[in-house]
């Protein structure tokens, strides 16, 4: 016992003679280390054992002394360059002010786990997931307003070169962007086999085409998107030797050498435009000289956007000729080099607009009727074959099959059932069904589930007034509303301020023009088609939401708004 003791004592004493030593690490705005404190913009307090190792929470401190950040631990810090130091377990982070500003998971070798990021405002900025370290799965980027910006896919560091963006009112593009950032992005492209044609990738800057003769090349990758939809296609030409009368430019929709459409342009300030349909050459522009071309060594941009059934050309931001569209012939699309030159192309972006279907869910609807009567648009279940209906009950998301039992698709219109045996039906459905017409300027909300695949499957709301009493080209059918409306909104609920179901979402105008410009189906138009129904329907008219304050009226209301999903 003695001896045990003893050897209890000498722990301590060894203890006691190497404590744990707390170090302040100065570093600059790049996070290098520096020892000057009128360079250093953050600090770090960390403590270290007789070993050199470091244990326990690692903060940090912006230089005027507010916590930046904590982290749980450290396997290794940099005292010189911190992108080399290594964490572990979970760091949060905060803005000056103390509201947080990211949050990220390490595992125990240092590597991420997760990362998000937030807005000053509180708004989700960024968030997205690593796999042994590397970024993989969805990268989500949020405006300041909380709604989505764009979405990334990576795959074991590599990221996908088609991405979602948003604008702020929820307009969904797809995009494609080639960037030629590596030697490997040379796999996706067909290039020619000839020995007086080379193409090669500058990393990061774009792909260079060199021809030594008079004959035309084309480097060329297949279109992902639906052409016969509107689209943009844009790319920088930077002319560096050799023939200035020659074009260089983009060849899209081709087939074969045949049938192909091109927009060229010259070194010494000429244009054309124009399609390749079974061997004939048919100019929409010829050779046409214009100063907006930037001549001789200097870079130019071009891009043509399809928007309906025009065709729309520019030159460094300047329409220079619209045509009517013509349907394409193939997948392709490349960039064009003729005669003796060399031309870097520096990457190539496509845009089209995307429908929800197209990546995910369908629609929206809400229940009319306790024994799982639903509304929705007729566009929503239009030529289905399967019909999925998801909502939350009791705080749990339940989903069931369904089936059209009436539709109008003349207002767009459709009631779907239930058609589940283990749906339970509901006690009361707590909403009034109004079919007096709303006042210009009155309050209204929309619930809905807008892409689900992206947002999430949380419901989502929007609010907004009354425009005026009636909808496209004066159609009394419709309120237009000023509430934004996203694809996936539609069939969904529009409410009072009181709580009243006043209407359906149904539409937008062309965001490209009309901006927040929303429709939605008076709610008296869904009556008549309910009476038309072989059962009697008993309309919600519980007016007990009324006074109720609106984060409540969202909170009861959503458990009877649905997610439609289609097949």
């Amino acid at each position: 016992m003695k001896q045990f003791l003893s050897l209890i004592s000498l722990i301590l004493i060894a203890l006691t003679a190497y404590p744990q030593q707390s170090v302040k690490l100065l570093y600059d705005n790049e996070w290098r280390g520096c020892t000057s404190l009128s360079k250093a913009a953050f600090f770090r307090i960390v403590n270290y054992d007789r070993y050199g190792k470091p244990v326990g929470k690692v903060v940090d401190y912006y230089i005027t002394s507010e916590v930046l950040s904590e982290t749980d631990g450290a396997l290794f810090i940099d005292k010189n360059d911190d992108s080399k130091s290594k964490f572990i377990g979970y760091s949060k982070g905060y803005f000056k002010n103390g509201k947080r500003a990211f949050e990220i998971l390490h595992d125990n070798q240092g590597n991420r786990i997760s990362h998000k990021t937030w807005h000053e405002n509180g708004n989700l900025r960024m968030e997205s997931t690593y796999k042994n370290g590397r970024l993989d799965g969805l990268y989500y980027l949020y405006y300041q307003n909380g709604e989505p910006h764009r979405v990334y896919k990576y795959t074991n560091g590599i990221v996908d070169k088609s991405y979602l963006e948003f604008d702020e009112s929820g307009y969904c593009q797809g995009v494609f962007f080639e960037g030629f950032e590596s030697y490997q992005d040379l796999r996706d492209w067909s290039i020619p086999k000839d020995n007086n044609f080379s193409a090669s990738i500058i990393p990061e800057k774009g792909l260079l085409m060199t021809n030594k003769s008079n004959f035309a090349y084309v480097c060329k990758t297949e279109f992902i998107f639906d052409l016969e939809e509107n689209f943009s296609i844009a790319t920088f030409i930077d002319f560096k030797k050799g023939s200035r009368k020659d074009g260089q430019g983009i060849m899209w929709g081709i087939e074969n050498w045949d049938n192909y459409f091109y927009f060229f342009i010259t070194a010494d300030g000429y244009y054309r435009i124009g399609v390749k349909e079974k061997g004939k050459d048919i100019p929409f522009q010829k050779w046409t000289p214009t100063s907006l071309i930037n001549k001789n060594k200097q870079r130019n941009r071009l891009s043509l956007t399809k928007v309906d059934d025009k065709y729309h050309f520019n030159i460094n931001g300047n329409n220079v000729y619209s045509s009517n569209f013509y349907s394409f012939k193939g997948d392709g699309i490349g960039f064009y080099l003729s005669g003796k030159k060399e031309v870097l192309f520096e990457g190539l972006m496509i845009k089209q607009t995307l429908s929800e279907s197209e990546f995910g869910g369908s629609g929206s609807g809400f229940f009319i009727d306790y024994r799982g009567y639903i509304a929705t648009n007729y566009h929503v279940i239009e030529n289905a074959k399967e019909i999925e209906v998801n909502f939350t009950r009791d705080g749990k998301l339940h989903t069931f099959k369904a089936e059209v039992v009436k539709s109008d698709k003349q207002n767009d219109l459709a009631i779907i059932k239930i058609t589940d045996n283990s749906f339970k039906s509901f006690d009361n459905i707590p909403y009034v069904f109004q079919t007096v017409q709303c006042d210009v300027g009155a309050g209204v909300f929309a619930l809905g589930y807008p892409f689900t695949t992206v947002m999430g499957s949380d419901i989502k709301f929007t609010d907004g007034k009354i425009s005026s009493k009636t909808g496209y080209q004066g159609d009394e059918t419709s309120y237009q509303i000023s509430v934004p409306i996203q694809p996936g909104n539609s069939g969904g609920p529009l409410f009072d301020d009181n709580g009243n179901l006043i209407g359906i979402t149904s539409a937008g105008l062309n965001r490209q023009y009309f901006e927040n410009v929303n429709y939605a189906i008076k709610s008296l138009y869904l009556k008549k088609l309910i009476d038309e129904l072989s059962v009697t329907i008993r309309l919600p008219n519980d007016r007990t939401i009324a006074n109720k304050i609106l984060t409540e009226k969202i909170k009861i209301l959503s458990d009877y708004v649905v997610w439609i999903s289609v097949k």
